[in-house]
């Protein structure tokens, strides 16, 4: 079964779900959180949903201890996330003087600029933003990167990461995700984008609507961050404050989705599983995800994996085999076939070789899984408990 609450220790995940957005903070929730912080157990997920708690954490609630450290997490995010901000807002002025065009800032930067409780109870990992038609630049964007000091840290087919001079990283796509490869829903999600003042600049944002499908589907379909289910207090978030939902919008905007089924199936998770001291329009959301398109057979378990053991940091070399095929399927044979019928273009000529993908070829291929089934029969055979 499909859980909201990921792999983690539901009894901790429901009492943070609840300090974070119930009406009001139960004595039983910060109990839980006070025995979580002193034998640290939390996740890293939920560590990330501390910043939130701490300006809803009433005085004396916690021992001294777990107090400091939940309010600290508030002014590390805080400092951090300035940080981030004038980076973004830097990097935005040298795209729009070097003729790149604007782009569009998702995720973290978006949901931290709009969290009711302030810039600091979000944190931010990397910054990922949106700027579209640089798969068909590539020369030019990869030069003007170099210019500004950054190394590639890595590539997919849809983004790269690039690491600054101060070790920020900055995944800049021309897609939106792997399961989102249409070159009109980038088109859609700039048309519909909002502008946010800050005392950094003016950063756009996508638009409510397109922010929460997006959220929900990488949410439910990317290993690390759906095992601890992190993604929820993104969507929470959201939902907690009532937004009014342009239907048809949202739902135009998730059918071009691969996996439209992930949007519809997190979106009952929610409803269904939220904690009932969460207040929200669950039925509003469950007329939403009934709205939904189903995906062909098969397109959602392609791209979801269950929460497993493996999940716990430094565990990836044990995931299930049939994870990593799934994976190559999708990379080395759909994807790239969905670039081209989406978007009228062969991949090569779409992405460019310069983008530095892994090749396709058989053989390279084959190369790739040999060192990889080495890397893991090495890992595993570390690992085993001596005689």
């Amino acid at each position: 079964m499909i859980s909201l609450f990921g792999v983690a220790d539901p009894t901790v995940q429901r009492a943070l779900l609840e300090l974070c957005f119930a009406a009001r903070p139960a004595e039983r929730d910060l109990a839980v959180l006070e025995r979580a912080i002193q034998a640290d157990a939390l996740t890293d997920g939920q560590h990330r949903m501390l910043p939130w708690v701490a300006r809803r954490l009433p005085e004396g609630g916690l021992s001294p201890f777990a107090e400091s450290r939940v309010r600290g997490t508030y002014k590390h995010t805080l400092y951090r996330n300035h940080l981030l901000l004038d980076r973004a807002q830097r990097l935005r002025q040298a795209l729009l003087q070097a003729g790149l065009g604007e782009c569009v800032f998702l995720k973290g930067v978006s949901m931290a600029l709009t969290n009711p409780h302030g810039l600091g109870a979000r944190p931010m990992a990397d910054i990922d933003l949106l700027l579209g038609g640089i798969q068909h630049r590539s020369e030019e964007v990869l030069a003007f990167f170099a210019a500004q000091g950054m190394t590639k840290k890595g590539a997919t087919l849809r983004s790269i990461t690039w690491l600054s001079p101060d070790r920020f990283e900055f995944d800049v796509h021309w897609y939106l995700h792997n399961w989102a490869l249409r070159q009109s829903s980038v088109d859609r999600m700039y048309a519909e984008a909002r502008v946010v003042e800050h005392p950094k600049g003016c950063f756009t944002i996508p638009c409510v609507e397109h922010n929460l499908a997006h959220i929900l589907a990488h949410g439910l379909t990317t290993p690390s961050v759906h095992y601890d289910a992190r993604w929820v207090v993104d969507a929470l978030s959201i939902l907690v404050q009532r937004p009014v939902l342009d239907t048809a919008r949202f739902q135009f905007f998730v059918s071009e989705f691969s996996v439209p089924d992930a949007v519809r199936i997190a979106l009952k998770m929610l409803a269904e599983q939220a904690p009932a001291t969460i207040e929200f329009d669950r039925q509003a959301v469950l007329e939403l995800a009934a709205g939904v398109r189903r995906g062909r057979p098969g397109t959602f378990w392609l791209y979801y994996r269950p929460p497993g053991p493996w999940d716990a940091p430094g565990q990836s070399a044990r995931r299930p085999w049939r994870y990593h095929l799934k994976t190559q399927l999708r990379s080395r044979l759909i994807e790239p076939a969905q670039v081209a019928r989406h978007n009228g273009v062969p991949f090569w000529t779409s992405v460019g070789a310069s983008v530095d993908f892994p090749p396709a070829g058989i053989a390279a291929f084959g190369r790739w899984a040999w060192r990889n089934t080495r890397r893991v029969l090495r890992a595993r055979r570390a690992t085993r408990p001596g005689p």
